[in-house]
């Protein structure tokens, strides 16, 4: 996976699939600016927010990297590709692509309690001037547990319809994998991460916890997040995405 510039922004990405990056990474003398909704809006119109939150900061729309969406319920995986259309082609009228390429990251995932009744937005990420230009900032979009991330159809699912321990170990290794080859191509590792977030609506923790503490290793210590709910695909089980960020901000 090589790193790719973005054309209208200071950062690069992981090259993706034609819903979202694999990740991205602030460009030196740049960071990333994560933002969390304190009440989710509907995705269309959480896009003019992020207009409106980019603006008062004194950059412009496109300085716009990653997205956080939730949605009712997991889709089919035809409806995940029909909504990915519908959302591409916003990021196409924002003029955010890159010819074919994708360089925005994403997560989108179902919560199994209180969910939206629509797909909402509820966080983004931002390019800006860097405060501290040490720090390599990053996000890496959510991944969950298909074989290959750009098959999206049933028999890519991993350990499909199983459960158990070893079912589960399976799964969780295979989006380590994912995040780890993101990551290594961004030039980080766990360490480095400033958020860990487990995407999950079933007791995996006591099934194979310890697969993630294996694979993440001494950044355990610094705790993670696991929310309840679901990847956006029928059939999905378990998701993750990372960052490494300075600057969070809640609106």
């Amino acid at each position: 996976m090589n790193l790719r510039p973005s054309p209208v922004a200071p950062f690069s990405y992981v090259p993706g699939i034609d819903p979202y990056s694999g990740g991205v990474v602030a460009a030196p003398g740049s960071e990333i600016v994560h933002v969390t909704l304190h009440q989710a809006l509907p995705w269309r119109d959480g896009f003019e927010r992020i207009a409106q939150i980019t603006g008062e900061d004194g950059v412009e729309r496109s300085a716009l990297c990653a997205v956080e969406l939730r949605c009712p319920r997991p889709h089919s995986f035809e409806g995940f590709i029909q909504f990915n259309d519908e959302y591409r082609d916003l990021l196409e009228a924002w003029d955010l692509l890159d010819g074919e390429d994708n360089p925005i990251a994403r997560t989108n995932v179902a919560p199994v309690h209180y969910p939206p009744k629509e797909t909402s937005l509820r966080g983004f990420s931002y390019v800006k001037t860097a405060v501290d230009n040490e720090a390599r900032s990053f996000v890496v979009a959510g991944a969950g547990d298909l074989i290959d991330q750009s098959e999206l159809h049933p028999d890519s699912i991993v350990a499909k319809d199983l459960d158990g321990k070893e079912a589960w170990r399976l799964r969780i290794e295979q989006v380590c994998q994912e995040m780890e080859t993101r990551m290594a191509a961004i030039g980080v590792d766990w360490r480095d991460c400033s958020m860990i977030n487990v995407y999950c609506g079933d007791d995996w923790f006591n099934q194979a916890g310890q697969t993630l503490i294996d694979r993440v290793g001494p950044a355990m210590a610094e705790g993670f997040h696991w929310y309840v709910a679901r990847p956006p695909i029928e059939g999905l089980r378990f998701e993750m995405d990372v960052r490494g960020v300075n600057t969070e901000k809640a609106f």
